[in-house]
């Protein structure tokens, strides 16, 4: 996607967010010397007491969005970093896809300018093909991933994801042979143990820092819990007190005043938000203007903020004006459904205006739509 094909959305997204802090700090009444930079035109979203490095990459705040499947891909992140994100990660790629040289595959390694730093990351079991499609990869991304943590069915009955780790011997041979190829640095995904009777995260982040991983996110819950239960945050702090690389907490935060809890709990260096973030990206630049306005108030109001319902409309639009620039009209409006009903949810006759997108292909008619909500 050339620069200037998406410099005209761009400017419309800056406005966006420009509108939704002006919202955010009236009703909060944060002043504006506390998030200064974040309306200039840099949109410097830095804050200093919580940058950290991965590799020589400097990461400028601690609020990183998640890889979600049929999700996150280069709409979601250039929204994502928009809206205060320090980095951003893909949705999973296919060790094999790229091995193979799958169209498919490549296409969700594309990052613009606008979505970075950015993380693509890899899933796979066989640590040659691993390192194989990590250096293929690399000149796209800032760093790479290898994912050890998914718990989606087919996913571990290819051995792979979660799956491994149930085999520490496999995870050091994986990661110390991608990060033997590659130049840029290299990261894990993964969770706190196979299920309750398997907690091996301590060892796990020892073996990835060991082979060379320059960082490790951690999703609170075991593979076999899937998203079940709650996120366990003590033990990730245990991993955090036995490895020098950063570490990124992750799992069952969805507010402001949760991310900062667990950031102060854990002592970890970023939290990733993932499913609280589906059709709320703002939620980003909650918690980063909270995380700055605590340097000068520690009494800042943790209430819930909703953006006016004509903000969220103008969201959806731009959203969907994205989706059709990377994906075309057909595609993007049938993508949009799940995201229409994200937006707006709760919000009266919403189910009935995503079930006149199943009737219509053209971008005027979804927007005439998203007018009527």
């Amino acid at each position: 996607m050339e620069k200037d094909l998406l410099e005209p959305l761009i400017n419309e997204l800056k406005k966006l967010v420009s509108e939704y802090i002006n919202q955010y700090c009236d009703v909060k009444r944060i002043q504006s010397k506390q998030i200064s930079g974040f309306l200039n035109e840099k949109n410097d979203y830095l804050i200093r007491e919580h940058r950290f490095k991965i590799g020589q990459l400097e990461i400028i705040n601690p609020v990183i969005s998640a890889p979600l499947a049929g999700i996150s891909d280069s709409t979601y992140r250039i929204f994502a970093r928009a809206f205060g994100c320090g980095l951003t990660f893909s949705e999973m790629v296919t060790s094999y896809g790229i091995h193979f040289n799958h169209k498919k595959s490549y296409k969700l390694t594309e990052i613009t300018e606008y979505e970075r730093p950015c993380v693509l990351q890899l899933f796979g079991s066989e640590p040659d093909i691993m390192a194989e499609a990590a250096k293929k990869i690399e000149m796209q991304a800032d760093m790479v991933d290898v994912n050890i943590g998914c718990p989606v069915p087919k996913i571990l009955k290819a051995k792979s994801g979660g799956y491994l780790m149930q085999d520490e011997g496999r995870v050091e041979d994986i990661v110390s042979k991608m990060a033997k190829v590659l130049k840029k640095p290299l990261t894990v995904k993964t969770r706190i143990g196979w299920n309750r009777d398997n907690i091996n995260i301590v060892r796990i982040a020892q073996i990835a820092e060991n082979s060379g991983a320059s960082a490790i996110t951690i999703h609170g819950r075991t593979v076999k819990q899937g998203f079940s239960g709650k996120a366990d945050y003590e033990t990730i702090s245990r991993v955090k007190k036995k490895v020098d690389i950063p570490v990124i907490v992750s799992g069952d935060i969805g507010s402001p005043g949760e991310a900062q809890r667990v950031l102060k709990v854990t002592g970890c260096d970023g939290v990733m938000i993932g499913r609280a973030s589906k059709g709320t990206l703002w939620l980003f630049m909650d918690i980063l203007i909270h995380l700055r306005a605590l340097r000068d108030d520690s009494k800042v109001n943790f209430i819930d903020f909703n953006p006016g319902y004509e903000w969220k409309k103008s969201f959806a639009r731009l959203y969907l004006q994205f989706l059709v620039e990377f994906k075309g009209e057909y595609k993007a409006i049938r993508e949009f459904r799940k995201h229409l009903s994200w937006i707006f949810k709760g919000v009266r006759y919403i189910t009935e205006a995503r079930k006149r997108f199943f009737l219509i292909d053209s971008i005027d008619d979804a927007l005439e739509i998203i007018d009527s909500i």
